[in-house]
């Protein structure tokens, strides 16, 4: 019934009034009950009382002609002047000057009974500007059983007084407690309820529509990233939740829209690169087949390109199966104690011919340092990959280092180049999968799919460590690889599974 957030909001600020009100109402009443009323204030409500009964035309044609007719218009008047004021008084008609009872309405006293009227002239309060006859007491008296008193009187003529008594404060009950002030205070009480309920509703719709209102721009934007739209941003405004949840929803449209782009990209360039290696395979392939190739040089040459295209098809599809485990959280690493030196001494050892080649300088500078936790394969294959980039994005004559050092409790590998260096607005993405820094560079035939930096980011966080790239154009590319040193707890696990502390060689060579 109540599904959307602005009628669960109305009916919550509703019940939320209403409770309030009645806890507020009954804790008045009951405040009301046991406070005294002050004496004059039930002399003034008694008074009032009396000067309208005076006042009533009924009994301004009374004459003393007979008690039981006069006894009859007046009790009449008192009634009705009773109910209209919802006040509820005590009526006596005491015959004078004996002050025997000829009428009780509650009927307390006997016809007969003699009433000792404690009492003096009444003095109406200075706010009170009908102020009734002078002639009017006020004061108390006692009923047969104990009962207290207080009342009003005033002469109707030389033979009747008339009486209007209200018991004492403390004896009334809660039903005559709301007759007593229900004029006065539980009426002007309902009405402000009303009108705060006026209030709350106003209130709901204003604030249901600043929130309401994001989530469906939320909602609706939503709807059209189910259809295939990838530009679906709401605006940020509202309260700070929604805000928050705008500010979320847009990020990950972004990220959608980034990672769809990247993806079209890679299969662009999967798509090319696969097509260029099989084309060469195919076409020399075909010429050895035929014949063409039958002088053995070019037979030779034909076979070693086929050979190498080959096996770069082979590495880009290793690349991607690497990729594939990292993001499914199926990678298996084996874990030894590695000394670092070892690990750089490996990977000079693979890069210097390409180094070599390019008439590059290559430098590793390490120092005594703490063993590391980690599977010697995959370490080298990050340092590799990083090392072999610098190379390639170096010129001749230039320079790359492998630099190790001991930094907050781990190890700290940086590899630095004097090459071209990376665009600022390509930098912060160069992890990112599937992302190319030059769009337009044609991979050469040593080249994988374009994957190593994202896969040594996967390794590097798999081993618990961290990595980041500087770059400045024109000057050259530093990547800082940082891994944590093992506990001794950790250091002894691992020696005990291995059985030796030193096994870099194996399995980095």
């Amino acid at each position: 019934m109540f599904k959307t957030l602005r009628a669960r909001l109305l009916v919550s600020y509703g019940l939320i009034l209403v409770i309030a009100m009645a806890v507020v109402g009954i804790a008045l009443l009951i405040g009301i009950q046991n406070r005294p009323v002050p004496t004059d204030e039930i002399s003034t409500r008694l008074a009032s009382t009396m000067q309208l009964l005076l006042e009533a035309e009924e009994l301004s044609t009374v004459t003393d002609t007979g008690l039981t007719r006069v006894q009859e218009r007046v009790l009449n008047v008192l009634a009705r002047q009773a109910r209209l004021r919802n006040f509820p008084v005590r009526i006596l008609l005491l015959r004078l000057p004996q002050m025997a009872v000829e009428y009780d309405s509650t009927n307390g006293f006997a016809d007969g009974a003699v009433v000792n009227l404690e009492g003096q002239p009444y003095v109406p309060p200075f706010w009170d500007t009908n102020s009734p006859p002078q002639d009017m007491t006020r004061g108390r008296f006692f009923q047969e059983n104990g009962a207290d008193w207080r009342y009003v009187a005033q002469p109707f003529n030389a033979q009747w007084l008339y009486v209007l008594a209200l018991r004492a404060p403390r004896e009334l009950t809660l039903t005559e407690v709301v007759q007593y002030v229900g004029e006065d205070v539980l009426l002007p009480f309902a009405q402000a309820g009303l009108i705060g309920l006026a209030v709350a509703v106003i209130l709901t719709y204003v604030i249901t529509r600043s929130v309401a209102k994001p989530l469906q721009e939320i909602a609706r934007a939503a709807g059209e990233v189910a259809v295939g739209s990838s530009n679906a941003q709401v605006p940020v405004r509202g309260p700070q939740e929604a805000r928050i949840v705008a500010e979320a929803f847009n990020r990950m449209i972004a990220e959608v829209a980034t990672t769809q782009q990247a993806q079209r990209e890679f299969l662009a360039n999967v798509t090319h690169d696969l097509r260029t290696p099989l084309t060469s395979i195919q076409g020399f392939s075909q010429a050895i087949s035929e014949g063409v190739a039958a002088d053995p040089e070019a037979a030779k040459r034909a076979a070693k390109i086929i050979h190498d295209e080959a096996a770069r098809l082979n590495r880009m599809v290793e690349e991607l199966l690497d990729l594939a485990r990292i993001e499914s959280g199926r990678w298996n690493m084996t874990r030894h104690t590695l000394q670092t030196e070892d690990i750089l001494g490996v990977v000079k050892e693979r890069i210097s011919p390409r180094a070599e080649a390019k008439d590059i300088q290559l430098e590793v500078l390490t120092m005594p340092l703490p063993p590391i936790a980690g599977d010697g394969d995959r370490l080298v294959q990050v340092f590799t990959n990083l090392a072999d980039n610098a190379i390639k994005h170096t010129p001749e004559g230039g320079k790359v280092t492998l630099r190790a050092a001991y930094l907050n409790a781990g190890v700290q590998v940086q590899v630095s180049d004097t090459g071209e260096g990376i665009p600022p607005e390509d930098l912060p993405r160069i992890f990112d999968r599937f992302y190319q820094v030059d769009k337009s560079r044609q991979r050469g035939p040593r080249e994988g799919a374009g994957l190593g930096l994202t896969i040594a980011r996967g390794i590097i966080e798999a081993h618990g460590g961290t990595v980041k790239a500087e770059s400045e154009i024109g000057r050259g590319t530093t990547f800082t690889v940082w891994l944590p040193a093992p506990t001794s707890d950790a250091t002894t696990i691992i020696r005990r599974k291995t059985g030796t502390s030193r096994r870099t060689g194996d399995k980095a060579g």
